[in-house]
């Protein structure tokens, strides 16, 4: 997915761009990606996340921050899992670590990684925009990417572009033999509907090409000019939806001649990947942190109803299907006591953001 995504990148006909890659995955992947990425015979640095730990960690002693503010940052760089106490309820010994990394980070990855996305980009790179991509994602139509980068900065209705999110195309399984160009040729199949309670309005096709403060834009189609991410990190206290949450936090930051906009010509494509049932069952508890969370931090985007559909699943699972019974009791603690506990200790600790601004902590 790496060699695709980057071969879309590639075909966009930009002059030059600074790759950033924050790489998840296991050992045998991180081989094969390094392997290939010395096959472009480009110069690349790697770091070990633990290197990266002591850049942040140094960073953080040259500055004068409170304990509060140290913490605030330390977890949006993923040193340190707000989610740690909350995580190791809900699954067994054997299952509390992986590949060495705390259960609570596994908890709730995205934040991190792409803060940490952040940081090393204007370590090494400086850039004026940075530009989110998945690696289950590939630019659809490369050759529009140019025009796309060119819209930052430009202005829509006298305020000027500091924040561009696209839309997904779901496309179908690929197989690693398959180019790129087999995979662009590829049947558009639908606009992906993954949260349906936030995206079926945000995704209605219009006539308007430009939806100007979209209440939804997706990370792994995002570009941010240098204002932004230099002053706003994503929230690490969500546990999915951390770009939902962005375009939220975005609203905030933005000042009256600046806006955010969703482009219907900057399409995306998406693939939706198979998943475990273990990840599965993980999934469903961090969704239902997510949207209590976000509920209690926004105070305006009602529970889903599906958040009561849950609850009532796991009140039927755990009296009547035994082999459901320690998922099923986790999801209804969660939906009871551990998630509206967390939003409660949680939804105002990212008014820290302004103090840690103020001293330019995050540039």
């Amino acid at each position: 997915m790496v060699r695709r995504l980057i071969a879309s990148l590639a075909k966009g006909g930009l002059d030059s761009f600074c790759l950033v890659l924050i790489d998840d995955s296991n050992p045998r992947n991180f081989l094969q990606t390094r392997a290939f990425l010395k096959s472009y015979s480009i110069p690349f640095v790697h770091k070990s996340s633990l290197q990266a730990a002591a850049g942040v960690e140094k960073d953080l002693e040259e500055t004068n921050l409170t304990v509060d503010e140290t913490r605030f940052v330390r977890s949006c760089m993923g040193l340190h899992s707000p989610f740690d106490d909350y995580a190791e309820r809900f699954f067994d010994n054997n299952r509390r670590k992986s590949r060495q990394i705390k259960l609570g980070l596994r908890f709730a990855p995205y934040s991190a990684a792409r803060n940490l996305g952040i940081y090393c980009a204007v370590r090494f790179f400086n850039p004026d925009v940075i530009f989110f991509l998945d690696d289950d994602c590939l630019i659809l139509h490369p050759e529009k990417l140019r025009n796309q980068v060119q819209l930052m900065g430009t202005k829509i209705d006298n305020a000027k572009v500091v924040a561009l999110a696209g839309v997904y195309k779901e496309i179908s399984t690929f197989t690693s033999e398959q180019t790129f160009e087999d995979c662009t040729r590829l049947r558009v199949l639908s606009t992906l509907r993954g949260m349906d309670v936030f995206l079926r309005k945000s995704l209605t096709v219009q006539n308007e090409r430009f939806d100007t403060m979209p209440p939804h834009m997706l990370g792994g189609a995002l570009m941010l000019d240098r204002r932004v991410f230099h002053n706003l990190p994503f929230d690490p206290h969500i546990a999915r939806g951390e770009d939902h949450a962005y375009a939220w936090d975005l609203r905030s930051l933005l000042g009256k001649n600046e806006i955010a906009a969703r482009d219907r010509q900057f399409i995306v494509g998406h693939e939706r990947a198979g998943v475990s049932k273990s990840n599965e069952d993980m999934n469903v508890l961090r969704d239902i942190f997510r949207f209590v969370y976000f509920h209690a931090k926004s105070g305006e985007t009602p529970i889903p109803l599906f958040t009561v559909r849950w609850s009532l699943s796991s009140i039927v699972g755990v009296l009547s299907n035994p082999s459901k019974y320690t998922q099923c009791k986790n999801q209804l603690s969660a939906l009871i006591v551990y998630a509206p506990r967390f939003a409660k200790e949680n939804s105002r600790r990212f008014a820290l953001v302004p103090a840690c601004r103020q001293r330019d902590t995050l540039d």
